[in-house]
C-alpha cells in the first residue's frame, strides 16, 4: 500500500486548499512542490535565467523524487510538472494520485476565487477540457466535485474503495 498521496486539479489554489484539509484529516505532512522550489530558489525566474531551464527541470524532478520517497506525505504539483515523464514516473510509483475533478459550475465558481488576470482565466478555460482528460488519465482516483461540502469525506471514501478493490 502506497503511503503518500498526490492531489492534482485544474485550479492550483483550490487544489492546495483542499489538499491541506485532507492532509490535516489524515494526519499527513503537506507539501507543495512549487512552494518548496520557490523557498529554495527565492526567485525561480531569475534562477532559471541564470542556470537554465534544463537545470531547473532537474531540480523539480529531484524534489518530486524526494517527496515520493518519503512516507506519510500528501503533496500537490502544478500540472506543468506532469508533462515531464520522469516526474510522472516518480509520482505514479511513489504516491496515490487523486484528481479533484470540478464540474463546470464549480470550475467557474472556483476560477473567480483564483485571483487571476482575465488573460489567465481565458487561457485556463481554453485548456480545461484537454487538461481534464490528461489528469483523468494520470489519476488512480477521480473525485467528482460538485460542491465544496464534505469533499474530505468523499476523498476518504474513494481512497477506502480504491484499496478494497
Amino acid at each position: 500500500m502506497i503511503s503518500n498521496i498526490c492531489i492534482v486539479g485544474l485550479l492550483k489554489n483550490y487544489t492546495k486548499r483542499i489538499s491541506k484539509r485532507v492532509a490535516d484529516t489524515l494526519e499527513m505532512f503537506y507539501a507543495d512542490v512549487t512552494e518548496l522550489l520557490e523557498y529554495e530558489y527565492i526567485n525561480m525566474a531569475s534562477a532559471q535565467a541564470i542556470a537554465g531551464k534544463e537545470y531547473m527541470e532537474k531540480q523539480e524532478t529531484k524534489k518530486i523524487k524526494a517527496l515520493s520517497s518519503f512516507e506519510n506525505i500528501l503533496f500537490t504539483v502544478d500540472n506543468y510538472y506532469l508533462n515531464n515523464d520522469k516526474n510522472l514516473h516518480y509520482i505514479k510509483n511513489g504516491a496515490l494520485v487523486i484528481y479533484l475533478r470540478l464540474n463546470e459550475r464549480m470550475f467557474n465558481k472556483c476560477l473567480k476565487a483564483e485571483k487571476l488576470s482575465k488573460q489567465e482565466m481565458t487561457l485556463l478555460k481554453n485548456v480545461a477540457t484537454e487538461r481534464d482528460m490528461l489528469l483523468n488519465g494520470y489519476a488512480d482516483i477521480v473525485v467528482d466535485v460538485s460542491k465544496d461540502k464534505n469533499i474530505e469525506k468523499n476523498i476518504l471514501t474513494k481512497i477506502e474503495e480504491y484499496y478494497e478493490k
